[in-house]
């Protein structure tokens, strides 16, 4: 990681799972909206997922990409080609059916034989799709504790990547470990910051699929953290599916869909524009990081 003192570093994540998922109060594993029907659904996702990975490969941008091992599974049901697909980019695990491993909404908190069963579960899957290692690991809910830290160190994960700080207060996106849980783990987390109001704001890109935001807010977003940041790493993440249908499950309009779609590209393609960063996967930043 050359000139560590004069770039930002940027990574791109997709958390792959299903359409408009959701917790379930009574069962560790997750539904697609409206939960009452008692469905999975991965429509949307498919779709995000091909317009998503078609503008990577326009921009030349290799990206990290944390799949839930059943929707893989359904993906490649359905006749898509993920090895293929994903050839370039870094595979990492988003578990096995997106479980509320510490049962916020369930009300049942998975104990360590369960998470570690599933989690193990997980990469097993991911392992025979894609034919190789599984280095990284991102929380359903980005919502983990000791159990799960303890679980992922077990199981031979090189970082976690669930948590969210804030830049500038204390933290420039440097890589920490997990010593809160008493884990030399790593922890690429997801940066959080002011907007021009100073509104808090995520890097999850939700809240632009959703109108709520434009793609100049990220882009400002990226350019204030390289002041802050320089050597660290701010990391954007994408629902694939979000692109198709909103957080309830409701289809998006063709308007919406092509808007959504157009501030995606507009996103990507100025970051590839912008001086001072320099965009890679997770694992390449940690690799480098740990050997500077």
């Amino acid at each position: 990681m050359t000139k560590n003192h004069e770039l930002l570093y940027v990574a791109i994540s997709l958390d792959i799972d299903p359409d408009a998922n959701s917790a379930v109060e009574g069962r560790h594993d997750a539904l697609s909206s409206p939960v009452g029907h008692d469905k999975i659904r991965v429509e949307a996702c498919k779709r995000g997922l091909q317009k998503a990975l078609e503008l990577l490969d326009v921009y030349d941008l290799d990206a990290t990409l944390f799949y839930e091992a059943r929707t893989a599974q359904m993906l490649v049901a359905d006749g898509m080609d993920l090895p293929t697909l994903s050839e370039r980019h870094e595979v990492s695990c988003h578990s096995l059916k997106h479980e509320d491993f510490l049962g916020k909404v369930s009300g049942i908190p998975m104990d360590e034989k369960s998470i570690e069963k599933s989690i193990d579960k997980a990469t097993e899957i991911l392992v025979e799709i894609f034919g190789r290692e599984i280095k990284g690991f991102r929380a359903p809910y980005t919502s983990i504790n000791r159990t799960v830290v303890k679980v992922l160190e077990r199981l031979g994960f090189h970082y976690d990547s669930s948590e969210t700080v804030t830049l500038g207060t204390g933290w420039a996106g440097k890589p920490y470990s997990l010593e809160a849980f008493d884990s030399s783990l790593m922890e690429l987390a997801l940066p959080s910051f002011r907007d021009a109001n100073g509104k808090k704001m995520s890097s999850y890109l939700w809240a632009i699929f959703e109108g709520r935001r434009i793609s100049s807010e990220y882009i400002d977003a990226v350019l204030q953290a390289r002041d802050v940041a320089k050597g660290g790493l701010f990391i954007f993440s994408i629902h694939p599916w979000h692109v198709y249908v909103d957080y309830r499950g409701n289809p998006f309009s063709n308007n919406q869909v092509k808007k959504n779609l157009e501030n995606l590209d507009s996103i990507l393609s100025q970051l590839k524009l912008t001086q001072g960063i320099h965009i890679l996967r997770q694992d390449k930043y940690l690799e480098n990081w740990l050997t500077k």
